[in-house]
């Protein structure tokens, strides 16, 4: 067993006290990932709904675009979502912009997904 010796007095809260801010940082990293993880996840499901509604259902690029921008303003964390809808006759190109919030004030991480079908449909 080792001995108690007076130059060991405090070694335990200096370690306490360098560890800290480490593993704080660490949960921080941590939430923010997971933050930026669901807002992309959100962002990727109304891209996904709004291409498939323009490519199988025939729907207005302009009122789907319109339509899910406020679906992504009303009901996810996405901050400033921009939703374009393009189509050029074969595909339907659907872009979702935004930021994921931040754990910390001016942490906010960029997201931005792109989801492309084909259109579907008789075309003579």
């Amino acid at each position: 067993m080792r001995r108690w010796s007076p130059s060991d007095r405090g070694s335990s809260s200096l370690t306490t006290v360098i560890l800290t801010p480490v593993f704080l940082v660490l949960a921080l990293m941590a939430f923010q990932a997971a933050l930026w993880t669901h807002a992309r996840t959100e962002a990727r499901a109304v891209a996904r709904d709004a291409a498939a509604l323009v490519a199988r259902s025939g729907g207005d690029p302009a009122e789907v675009a319109s339509s899910a921008t406020s679906v992504l303003r009303a009901d996810t964390d996405l901050v400033d979502p921009i939703v374009t809808v393009e189509s050029n006759g074969s595909t339907v190109v659907v872009t979702v912009t935004g930021r994921a919030p931040g754990m910390v004030r001016g942490t906010a991480s960029p997201v931005r997904v792109v989801e492309t079908l084909p259109l579907e449909g008789f075309r003579p």
